[in-house]
């Protein structure tokens, strides 16, 4: 009797063995992004913190325990919105130094590098507990947004307008040709392009492709803090040099309106 029930626990708990064995091998890879970061802070309790109820992991605290359980992963930035879009390249400083002191939870999400695999996601996180730790929600991987431009053939004219100034069109080919030339020399960043013109930011160019009338692409040039970025409405921002910046704007004359 007891051989027949030891053969049967047995069996029951190699089904189960077998059962989370499946389940973790058909689950998505996202949610094993989630998972397998939860494991890692899951050791937080290695830092001697565990009966400090006050405490709340730092964004650089959470950099370590991924750095050493989960090496092949990289914390690459924390936001408050979600990451959109892969960075155009790795950069090791998308987290700054101030952020890095503080505790995880001020943010909502976390930007993760997978090197073993070439991929960026966006991973959801809250706060859970005392002490308080990040409790990874979803993953999603993200991709590389291209900046979309039409065919020169199809256009038939180009507006350009700097800020509130009167708009200027451009109906020669060979300067279409060569403003487009100049605009796909771009990086994209991790931002998603929002609705309507950006706020808050200095220099807008307004760039206006038309065709028999209507515009069939519209894109905002502008500096932001030094920098110089193109947005494309539900098609994300991309960087582009000042020296692009600047051959766009030479197009447009500049009024005094105080003469």
């Amino acid at each position: 009797m007891k051989k027949k029930l030891f053969i049967i626990i047995t069996g029951i708990i190699l089904v189960g063995i077998v059962c989370i064995w499946l389940l973790a091998k058909n689950k998505p890879a996202e949610q094993m992004i989630a998972d397998r970061l939860n494991e890692a802070v899951s050791h937080y309790t290695d830092m001697k913190i565990k009966d400090d109820k006050t405490y709340s992991l730092k964004v650089s605290d959470t950099q370590m325990l991924v750095t050493t359980y989960m090496p092949e992963y990289t914390v690459f930035g924390v936001s408050t919105d979600a990451y959109t879009v892969r960075p155009g390249q790795i950069d090791d400083t998308l987290t700054t130094e101030k952020e890095q002191d503080l505790p995880i939870c001020n943010f909502n999400y976390v930007l993760i590098y997978d090197e073993k695999t070439d991929k960026f996601y966006n991973v959801k996180f809250e706060g859970k507990g005392k002490p308080v730790i990040p409790d990874f929600i979803e993953a999603k991987e993200l991709n590389t947004y291209e900046l979309e431009l039409p065919d020169a053939g199809a256009v038939d004219s180009l507006s350009l307008k700097r800020n509130s100034d009167i708009p200027i069109v451009i109906n020669s080919i060979d300067d279409v040709v060569e403003i487009q030339d100049i605009l796909e020399d771009t990086q994209p960043t991790t931002k998603s392009g929002q609705i309507g013109t950006p706020v808050r930011v200095e220099n807008i160019i307004n760039v206006d492709f038309i065709s028999k009338g209507n515009v069939i692409c519209r894109l905002f040039l502008y500096e932001d803090e030094g920098e110089y970025f193109i947005e494309q409405t539900d098609n994300g921002v991309y960087t582009i040099p000042q020296k692009a910046y600047e051959q766009i704007d030479n197009y447009i004359p500049y009024i005094d309106y105080e003469s």
